[in-house]
């Protein structure tokens, strides 16, 4: 992804799984390199499950291994899914190779929003200890305002050093459960086979109007007007599942359990937090028990702990973040 494109923020009105929603809509964010230290992309169109598996082999990346040894992923880009994944007749190397390509996904997506929020916390340090916030600071934190939609509430922020500000940045600048959204993405998009994941990289079927890229669903209703949003690749379709969760009113208490959960064990846990979802789709508390199913029957809890082979990466840029305007 481009570095110098700094986010912008398209407000449109969505609805996934029957629940309305914000979407908002980063393009590529600038600032370090998070997103382009990948050691294997695969961005080839079409894309086959042997390109897939070939590169997997060469990173020596196995996601069961990984799941069931707790073991490091490798930094795989998988741009799209494979346009033959259906023909994979074993539903155990099918879905491995699903999750394994998402998988390095939601963890790169976790590293930019790592860095944001170490500069967060970094300001949140100095407010504690009285000190004067650097031109730097105050610019990162009314950026980070504005593109986490705090903007929009009813929350004092004349002041960046504003400490009801702060707080709220933390509960949205926070990262994914990896197991909640793995599953989701193999819920909504029936294991990477649905013709909105192969016609548009939609993983998380968001609603939109009005947008000429939206893959009308067959059947549409009269006089609906809807359409699916596709994105350009896998990474920016997790992107924006993100930042929905991190931002959309519906979703305050996933913000909220999960940062008690960060705040008291340091880790998440998609299972639980899947409780949060009633309001992700029109299926309520039917869709949260599909949610956990999948978590349960994949062993995917383990992967909530997951983290990158080489995280070299993201320790220098948060250190600089810490320090420095990074721009993200």
């Amino acid at each position: 992804m481009a570095r110098r494109t700094r986010w912008l923020i398209a407000a449109i009105l969505a609805i996934a799984g029957g629940g309305v929603v914000w979407l908002m809509l980063p393009t590529a964010p600038s600032g370090p390199p998070i997103f382009e230290d990948w050691a294997h992309k695969l961005n080839t169109k079409p894309l086959r499950v042997a390109d897939l598996e070939s590169a997997f082999a060469r990173e020596k990346y196995d996601f069961i291994q990984v799941r069931d040894s707790r073991g490091a992923v490798p930094r795989i880009l998988v741009a799209e899914v494979p346009e033959d994944l259906s023909q994979v007749a074993e539903v155990r190397r099918r879905k491995a190779l699903f999750l394994g390509s998402i998988l390095p996904l939601v963890l790169a997506v976790n590293e930019q929003i790592a860095v944001e929020r170490a500069m967060v916390e970094s300001v949140a340090a100095k407010r504690a200890r009285g000190e004067s916030l650097a031109g730097t600071d105050i610019a990162e934190i009314d950026r980070l305002a504005r593109i986490y939609r705090l903007r929009d509430e009813p929350v004092p922020i004349g002041n960046p050093s504003n400490p009801e500000l702060i707080d709220d940045l933390l509960l949205r600048v926070a990262p994914l459960p990896v197991s909640m959204a793995l599953a989701q993405a193999a819920e909504e998009s029936a294991w990477g086979l649905s013709r909105f994941a192969d016609e548009g990289n939609a993983l998380f079927g968001q609603w939109v109007w009005n947008d000429p890229t939206g893959i009308t669903p067959l059947g549409r209703a009269p006089g609906e007007t809807h359409s699916i949003k596709s994105f350009r690749d896998l990474l920016e379709c997790i992107l924006s599942y993100a930042h929905n969760l991190n931002t959309h009113a519906a979703y305050a208490d996933f913000r909220r359990m999960r940062a008690n959960m960060l705040a008291t064990t340091g880790t998440l846990d998609g299972h639980a937090l899947a409780a949060t979802l009633t309001r992700y789709s029109g299926r309520g508390q039917a869709y949260v028990e599909s949610l956990r199913s999948i978590i349960r029957s994949n062993s995917l809890a383990t992967l909530d702990t997951a983290r990158f082979a080489d995280r070299r990466a993201l320790t220098q840029v948060a250190s600089n973040a810490a320090s420095t305007d990074v721009g993200l």
